[in-house]
């Protein structure tokens, strides 16, 4: 309290100097605004802890602030495609294959709970598309719109994106099938066959197309031809939901021409 002063001087003044109230006040400020002083001169490190959460907050900021301006230059085709998947849960819309859809059943009953829901999905997926189309009408984006109208039963308006998405598509066998696709739901079997056979030529391997066109063959009660299809389909591909109806399809067949 005395600073440096010790001993027999240190009691002296204690006892005279510091016997006054008011001084020993004061004294008591000094040693406080000393040690004030002192508590500011030393640096601030935050703790470990406080250092990894920090960094933490700043990923995630950063994170989000990326997401938010990619969501935010989403296209109208992407918004599009993203509408058509949501849509595209629970059963396929129709029997045969959409290209690049991935597996759903196919139930013998209509509806479902989701039905309302899954047709707005792709009429949102249908106005995304159109909007697509008109700011930049390339191939790729009449095919998608193209599917849109064919998920919502809406074929006239499929066959007509998809004949324009045929210019210039880099992937002309998979517009010739659900071209094919199309035509078979307006039951136009002879224009649904040429676009599966002109799919198939374009791209062998194309398991859509044979798919369909075994389809197409059976709704003809071409038997035999659609049975050759469906064996050449699981000779192919065995294992997938796909190969599990084709499988069923032959089983059918072949009780139908045993009986």
């Amino acid at each position: 309290m005395a600073g440096g002063v010790q001993g027999a001087e240190r009691d002296q003044m204690e006892r005279h100097f510091f016997a006054s109230p008011v001084r020993r006040e004061k004294l008591r400020i000094a040693a406080a605004l000393k040690e004030r002083q002192q508590i500011s001169a030393k640096p601030w490190r935050p703790s470990r802890e406080l250092r990894i959460a920090a960094s933490v907050l700043i990923i995630f900021g950063l994170a989000f602030g990326i997401w938010w301006v990619i969501r935010g230059g989403e296209s109208e085709f992407d918004k599009g495609m993203a509408a058509m998947q949501t849509g595209y849960r629970e059963r396929r819309p129709i029997e045969p294959r959409i290209s690049t859809l991935s597996y759903l059943p196919f139930p013998l009953t209509r509806g479902s709970a989701g039905n309302n829901e899954r047709k707005e999905d792709f009429r949102r997926a249908e106005l995304h598309l159109a909007q697509a189309v008109k700011e930049k009408p390339t191939p790729e984006a009449h095919h998608a719109l193209g599917k849109a109208y064919l998920a919502q039963g809406k074929f006239d308006e499929a066959i007509r994106e998809f004949e324009q998405a045929l210019s210039g598509n880099r992937n002309p066998a998979q517009v010739y099938n659900d071209l094919g696709v199309a035509w078979l739901e307006k039951g136009d079997f002879n224009r649904s066959l040429d676009s599966f056979n002109t799919a198939l030529q374009l791209d062998g391997n194309l398991l859509d197309a044979l798919f369909n066109r075994a389809l197409c063959y059976e709704k003809q009660s071409r038997f035999d031809e659609a049975k050759a299809d469906w064996n050449e389909y699981l000779k192919r591909e065995s294992t997938s939901p796909w190969a599990y109806e084709a499988r069923q399809h032959l089983i059918r067949l072949t009780m139908t021409l045993i009986y």
